[in-house]
């Protein structure tokens, strides 16, 4: 992974100038991604003018666009752009500044590991276009933990889990759901850090939806269930707790599989995730709740 210095709280800060009355500047949060994990650009748009400036789409053609290219060994080569942006409108007072968050990964391809470099550009009324300067980042594959093909509604879709270190310091787990055939990424969000070389555990119930425990730090576990979408429908934390008969001795939670194929987690204490970490995505959030446990051992299918 390669680290890069810090510009305030974001990295990479690149900045244009234009002869006219703005100013543009591109930012990620990070340089690595995950490849089809949301790649969020900032762009800050200033008006360093002495009049109001009003941005807005003309004919079709949207105000703010992007140039995205990948390196190549001897030439950068353009990414192909898959789908257009509507931004909104936007009005700058004189001297006045806003920042926008636009995810790239919708916008483009990246269908593969490598190293990018974005710009904007912004069609400015009677100045033409105003291109930033490019900002890098790297998008990576990470390391398959859990692969499996399982149908739904008549199409096989590939569900896998992949460690992923987004940070020098941080490890995370994602959750990729997809349809090779029909080219479809239904999901890849992060679940929560992976503490440990410990493989978590992973079954299906009977209804398609997933059920993954995860190991987070020493003694404490995640348990995710995700429906056959990828969407997070509920997660709780779990510490490993003392059982009858088994003396001082902590037993981890483990997730075991019923005679009627149902899934549960036996052992260990449930309470609820950590409050401080971030919504996986716009539209996709935590569900928050007690898990039951049962202080006996089900009846495990074998």
């Amino acid at each position: 992974m390669r680290c890069l210095p810090v510009i305030g709280a974001l990295f990479l800060a690149a900045t244009a100038l234009a002869t006219a009355q703005i100013q543009v500047s591109v930012q990620t949060q990070r340089t690595d991604f995950l490849l089809y994990e949301r790649v969020d650009l900032f762009i800050t748009v200033e008006n360093i003018g002495d009049t109001d400036l009003i941005l807005d789409n003309k004919e079709g053609s949207p105000w703010l666009s992007f140039m995205v290219s990948k390196h190549g060994r001897v030439n950068d080569f353009p990414v192909q752009q898959e789908r257009q942006l509507n931004p909104e409108g936007l009005t700058l007072k004189a001297g006045e500044s806003k920042t926008l968050k636009v995810n790239l990964t919708p916008l483009f391809t990246f269908r593969e590991e490598g190293d990018y470099r974005a710009s904007a550009v912004i069609d400015l009324p009677g100045e033409g276009q105003i291109i930033s300067d490019p900002v890098p980042f790297t998008v990576l594959n990470g390391r398959t933990v859990w692969s499996q093909i399982h149908t739904v509604d008549g199409s096989e879709r590939t569900y896998s889990l992949i460690s992923f270190a987004p940070t020098i310091d941080t490890t995370e787990l994602y959750l990729r759901v997809e349809d090779p055939a029909e080219n479809l990424v239904y999901a890849n969000l992060a679940l929560g850090q992976l503490a440990s070389s410990t493989d978590p555990g992973i079954y299906f119930d009977p209804a398609g939806n997933l059920h993954i425990l995860q190991p987070i730090a020493l003694g404490i576990y995640l348990y995710t269930r995700a429906d056959p979408d990828g969407k997070i429908i509920h997660q709780t934390l779990f510490k490993s707790a003392p059982q009858p008969g088994s003396g001082l001795d902590l037993v981890p939670p483990r997730l075991v599989k019923t005679d009627d194929g149902n899934v549960i987690v036996w052992g260990g204490l449930g309470e609820n995730p950590n409050t401080h970490r971030e919504r996986l995505s716009d539209s996709q959030g935590v569900k928050k709740a007690e898990a039951q446990t049962d202080s006996s051992p089900p009846d495990v299918a074998q």
